[in-house]
């Protein structure tokens, strides 16, 4: 993986789950989900994931999370096609409001999609993430469905 700081979890963490249980946790309903994009040979090169929160306080809000497009694919608009859908999905969600997402700050590009896309800084926290020593700030930002 070509930013492992970008991502919650370490590859070291993640190959520790066993596969069914990351089966498991793959889901495909309107408010939790995964999308792709791949290749004409079945190859995924992209990808971006959703939930929904959970709960009568937290409903009307969603989450982006795992935006990753493999290196040679990169600068193609991949990652703004598959932003866009979810975006398209989420106005179709009864009483989502709005959907949030965090980005490591030094990933310049991606903080610029986001912009691009109607996104919104709510706030930066400093250290976020630690990744072999060194730490990392993430931009905390929302995009208000209309």
């Amino acid at each position: 993986m070509t930013h492992p700081e970008a991502f919650y979890t370490s590859y070291e963490d993640s190959v520790q789950t066993p596969l069914d249980e990351v089966a498991k946790r793959i889901m495909n309903e309107q408010d939790d989900y995964i999308l792709g994009a791949f290749k004409e040979d079945g190859q995924i090169v992209g990808m971006v994931g959703f939930k929904r929160g959970q709960g009568m306080k937290f409903k009307h809000k969603g989450m982006i999370w795992g935006v990753y497009v493999a290196p040679d694919y990169r600068g193609k608009g991949i990652a703004k096609e598959l932003l866009q859908e979810v975006l398209r999905r989420g106005k179709d969600i009864e009483g989502l409001k709005q959907i949030n997402l965090s980005v490591v700050t030094a990933n310049k590009v991606a903080v610029g999609l986001y912009k691009i896309l109607g996104f919104e800084t709510y706030g930066t926290e400093k250290n976020a993430l630690e990744y072999h020593g060194r730490g990392y700030d993430e931009e905390y930002m929302t995009y208000y469905l209309r």
